[in-house]
């Protein structure tokens, strides 16, 4: 307060005092106060003013206290609250006055005040939905010191613990009523009501009333999988006695009927079915005994068949000595199943190994069929051009599948071979000495395929020879120029004025001079006919065709006298017969030649070469050709 004030409101004051005073006095005057009297009220009016001025200086003199102390206060709860709250503590200027500085902390501490309590609401609120989670999740949870006012921090944390649980929560009453629909299942199809209350749990009670708990969930699942195994189980048990029942009545020839009558209303795995096939088992087990014959000749057929899928070799199916024991006994039945059993655990132990070759041999087979089909002479023939447009691209296909199959195959043997210490056979050998030998074989195959053609080649060419070639299909070109009205072999049957000398005496010598009329046969499928056309004039006589069969076997007769038997490098034309009626020299009767190669052929064709031949009339001489035969 400025001093000016200070000496205006002091005059005022004096001014209004003397005022008082003298309208007092006044007063008392007029009433009749005497003087001792107004001595003693004036005292009273000077110490009723002083004690309201002390009385007025100790109430702001308290007024100044509460503020300081309220300013202490203030920052003594500031500091505490802000240490709660983990804030900075507020601390006010110093320049500014008490009064400043208590409103100052006033506000400040209502703000703190207002935060500690939002966060303690805040803390509360997320406490119970935490608290509820964890009970229903069985988890922990979150911590947070009782009496304590939470961080923010901290309620981000929890806010997040409690997201998460919540998550939990969908996920594992998601996978709960999954789970627990596929238990129900599980009981319907194997038809089984539960044991265990937690079973009952699962099947009676809401979804909402299970308890999400880490231990259930273990459990409910530790059911699930339970339930999914004992179904394997007895899928597994059910198609294993389904297997057997199958096998005995395929070895017991069991009607068609009575078996549909069996599997009626029996597709299922349930206990019922189960049993069903176990007393069908001893049924037939029964039955198995009292025809022991059968069922070992079935066993051996069932051997023979897992034996080429296992690749088995002679020899190692030679091993099994039971196998010709033709003394049917049930000690002889169980050594036959023993054996099937442990062939059938071989291939289900490799069966990819045996799956691989077994595939690779189908391609070879492919393969070998694509080839014959190849080398087939009427691949052609009534073929579509798709069709072997189809039938290449998948040929090349199969060339470039073959190599990579194979080549995976080593690479399993192998590998096969590294685990368990051993070679691996297919047939008693090495695989690749097996994949040599095959080879090897079908070469040798087509060898002797190509060597019967041309035998049969040879054999077809040495019957052309003797009786002339037929076409498949009766030509329509013109022959000399002209067409003829009749088919080549209905020209040879009617030219019976034509007719060949030989004599059979005529001594043959070997020569390497080949006629063309010969050369002619070799490069063609259709012959010209062997005999002259006789005159017009020419008399027919009605027995001809008895005459020629005739003559030919007296021929044959003196040919089988006279033959010796062809060399192995002239058996292509080893013999060679023609016969007919000579018209032109009236003869009655026919010879016929047999050479024992073709150059004896060729050497009789020569007239040089026979000088004990009477007469000769082969195949006319070939065109531009002086040479004529007698």
């Amino acid at each position: 307060m400025t001093g000016s004030s200070k000496d205006k409101i002091k005059s005022e004051v004096t001014s209004r005092l003397d005022a008082a005073l003298n309208k007092l006095y006044h007063i008392w005057n007029e009433i009749g106060i005497c003087e001792s009297q107004m001595q003693e009220r004036a005292g009273t009016v000077s110490h009723h003013l002083c004690n309201l001025l002390e009385e007025m200086v100790e109430e702001e003199s308290i007024l100044r206290s509460q503020i300081q102390q309220n300013i202490v206060t203030y920052s003594d709860d500031i500091k505490k609250i802000s240490g709660e709250l983990v804030v900075t503590p507020f601390v006010p200027k110093e320049s500014l006055t008490m009064l400043q500085k208590e409103k100052e902390l006033r506000a400040k501490l209502e703000g703190l005040q207002q935060e500690k309590s939002s966060r303690m609401k805040s803390l509360k609120t997320l406490r119970d939905q935490d608290q509820n989670l964890c009970e229903m999740l069985c988890a922990t949870p979150y911590y947070v010191a009782s009496g304590t006012v939470p961080t923010r921090d901290q309620l981000k944390d929890l806010e997040k613990h409690i997201a998460s649980l919540s998550a939990e929560k969908e996920t594992r009453h998601k996978e709960f009523v999954q789970t627990k629909k596929l238990i129900i299942d599980l009981f319907n199809e194997m038809d089984r009501s539960p044991d265990t209350s937690f079973e009952r749990d699962i099947m009676c009670e809401e979804d909402d009333a299970f308890q999400l708990s880490t231990q259930n969930m273990r459990t409910l699942k530790a059911l699930h999988t339970e339930l999914e195994k004992k179904k394997d189980d007895m899928k597994q048990t059910t198609l294993s006695l389904w297997l057997q029942v199958h096998a005995l009545w395929d070895r017991l020839e069991m009607e068609e009927s009575e078996r549909e009558a069996f599997k009626k209303d029996k597709d299922s795995f349930k206990p019922h079915v189960i049993n069903s096939l176990k007393e069908e088992v001893a049924r037939c087990e029964k039955l198995k005994f009292q025809n022991v014959q059968r069922f070992v000749e079935g066993i051996r057929r069932e051997l023979l068949h897992w034996w080429g899928k296992c690749f088995y070799s002679k020899k190692q199916m030679d091993e099994f000595e039971p196998l010709t024991d033709e003394h049917y006994t049930e000690e002889l039945l169980e050594v036959h199943e023993r054996e099937l059993e442990k062939v059938k655990a071989f291939y289900e132990k490799y069966h990819r190994l045996l799956d691989q070759i077994a595939r690779r041999e189908e391609l070879f087979a492919k393969l070998i069929e694509f080839e014959r089909k190849a080398n087939d002479p009427n691949r052609y023939k009534n073929r579509r051009h798709n069709c072997l447009l189809q039938e290449e691209k998948e040929r090349k296909k199969l060339m470039k599948e073959l190599p990579k199959v194979e080549d995976d195959v080593r690479e399993a043997v192998r590998n096969w071979e590294k685990e368990n210490n051993r070679p691996f056979l297919v047939e008693g050998v090495k695989y690749d000495v097996y994949i040599i030998r095959q080879r090897e074989a079908y070469n040798e195959q087509k060898i002797r395929e190509k060597e019967q053609r041309q035998k049969a080649k040879a054999k077809q060419i040495q019957e052309e020879m003797i009786f002339g070639s037929k076409p498949a299909t009766p030509s329509k070109r013109a022959f000399g120029g002209t067409t003829p009205q009749k088919t080549p072999n209905k020209v040879r049957k009617t030219d019976s004025q034509i007719s060949i000398h030989v004599n059979v005496r005529c001594k043959l010598n070997d020569t390497n001079k080949t006629p063309a009329s010969v050369s002619r046969i070799q490069h063609t499928s259709v012959f010209a006919s062997p005999y002259r056309r006789a005159p017009m004039s020419a008399s027919k006589t009605p027995n001809n065709k008895s005459q020629k069969r005739r003559s030919l076997r007296l021929a044959r007769k003196v040919l089988s006298e006279r033959n010796t038997g062809p060399t192995d490098n002239d058996s292509l034309f080893s013999q060679t017969t023609v016969s007919s009626k000579d018209g032109g020299c009236g003869s009655s009767n026919a010879s016929l030649a047999s050479m024992g190669s073709y150059q004896d052929f060729a050497v009789g064709l020569n007239p040089t070469s026979r000088p004990y031949c009477r007469s000769s009339s082969i195949f006319p001489p070939p065109p531009h050709s002086p040479a004529k035969l007698h």
